[in-house]
Parts: structure tokens; sequence; C-alpha cells
């Protein structure tokens, strides 16, 4: 875990704990069936259980499905769960009941998922009427030049004090540009941009919420080094702070939106 997000406590808490946050009070009712869409590790499906939800997760890779077994069968909370299980499959292909799961989420994935339109029909297909559609996403190309300059001062402080893993250029406008372009045009080209995802959203779901978040630092909690826990710790909640600030008063834009529906008539 040292070279993740998951190696302190603190930080979990700043990112997966926050979007949990954000899904748990998403998916509202008890002892719902639910669907999580490119699970990967498992740890969102592991609290949904936990929270008395019939949950199945579903991924293409079997190598991060098998930590997420481990993880489910080394569970001290296992008795008091909901049922919990996953399974190594292709969206696109794996198939349920129509109607059968209350709600359906898709966290930080479908943005990679070609056929957005393709993907979301399949998910209003399996739920039920008046079902809820939960979507924590990544709208890479919402990145704009405001942010990429704060991201550059805060990364390039970080790299002179010693505590940043990559290199940027001296020269200020070079590492704005950098980032830039590793933000928008170094990208694999199947990933969807925002308006791709956002408009079948809109048109098979009927919308209850829609909001941003922070995002940015994440890149900037993944690289940073700090020796210190404790100023690691203050820094990462002051990035985090400040990122929010600069959403809220619109001074740079967000791109972690969620989308929260109910299944709209076909």
């Amino acid at each position: 875990m040292k070279d993740s997000l998951w190696r302190q406590p603190y930080l979990i808490e700043l990112t997966y704990a926050d979007n949990f946050s954000l899904v748990e009070n998403s998916i509202r009712g008890r002892n719902l069936r639910v669907l999580e869409v490119g699970c990967g590790t498992g740890f969102m499906s592991l609290e949904l259980a936990r929270m008395g939800h019939d949950v199945v997760g579903i991924d293409m890779n079997e190598k991060i499905l098998r930590i997420a077994r481990r993880t489910m069968e080394t569970d001290p909370h296992s008795k008091t769960r909901g049922d919990l299980r996953y399974e190594v499959a292709d969206f696109n292909e794996w198939s349920d009941d129509p109607g059968t799961y209350d709600a359906v989420l898709f966290s930080r994935v479908l943005h990679e998922l070609p056929h957005p339109r393709k993907i979301l029909s399949r998910a209003h297909h399996l739920l039920k009427n008046g079902g809820r559609l939960v979507c924590l996403e990544y709208a890479y190309d919402g990145m704009d030049r405001r942010a990429a300059t704060w991201l550059y001062q805060i990364r390039r402080v970080l790299e002179l004090l010693g505590w940043y893993s990559s290199h940027l250029p001296e020269n200020p406008k070079e590492g704005v540009d950098s980032i830039m372009k590793a933000n928008l045009y170094g990208r694999r080209e199947h990933i969807n941009k925002y308006d791709e995802m956002r408009h079948p959203l809109e048109q098979l779901f009927h919308g209850g919420h829609f909001s941003w978040h922070c995002y940015h630092c994440w890149d900037v909690f993944r690289d940073m080094r700090v020796p210190d826990q404790k100023k690691e710790k203050a820094l990462a909640s002051l990035f985090k702070g400040m990122e929010q600030i600069l959403i809220d008063s619109r001074e740079i834009q967000p791109v972690l939106f969620l989308f929260v529906g109910t299944k709209a008539p076909a």
C-alpha cells in the first residue's frame, strides 16, 4: 500500500471515505438490493453490505476481485452484514433479471466504459421501477488552466522541499502546460468526456441531485511524501480545504461530479 492513497488512514478519510459518504447518503432505504458496476477492490460494496444491503459487485479484473473476496472472507462483521458476492464479468455481457435492483452504483468507472449510453441503458433495465442510479464520476475534460496553475504551485513547492515524487518543469508556464497536457491529452482514446456521460444520465433517469466535489487533490496526495506524518496530514487537509473553497467560489472547474437519479420510463 506504500505507493497508494491507502498508505495512511488520514488520506483514506480525505478521499475514499468522503466518496463513500456521498454514496451512503445517496442510497436511501433499508435492506436494498444493490449492484456496483466496476467495484474494483470492493470497499464500496463491502461497506454497503455492512449497512445491511444485499450487494453484487462486478468487475472485469480477476486479480483485483481476488483482493475483494479475500477482504470479504476475513471481514469481522460478516455475520451481521447483508449478502455480498463478487463476479468477474464485463457489464456489457453480464445479465440478471430485469427490475432486480433497488440501486445501481457507478463509482469512478463510467468514464472508462465505451458506449456510456448502452451501459446506462443496461443499468436502467436492471433497476426496479423507481430504483435509484448513483453515479460518482470523473469528468477529465473539465480540467481548466486555473486548476492546472493551482496544482503546479502545490506540486512544485513540494518538489523543492523534496516531498513530491515526480518532476515538473522549473518554468511555471511550461509546468502548467505539462499538467494540462497530461490531464487533457495524455488519455486513452475511449475515455468518455463529461457530456458523453451527462446526456444519457439525464435522458434515462429523473435527476434528483447533482453536485461537484474535490478530486484534483487526489493526485497531489498520491505522490506527496512528507516525512512527518502530522505535517503531511495537515497539508493534505489544507489542500483539500482550499480546493473546496476554489470550487465553491468558481475559481476552478471541478472534475468529480455526483449524479443521483431515479429510473425514468423506458
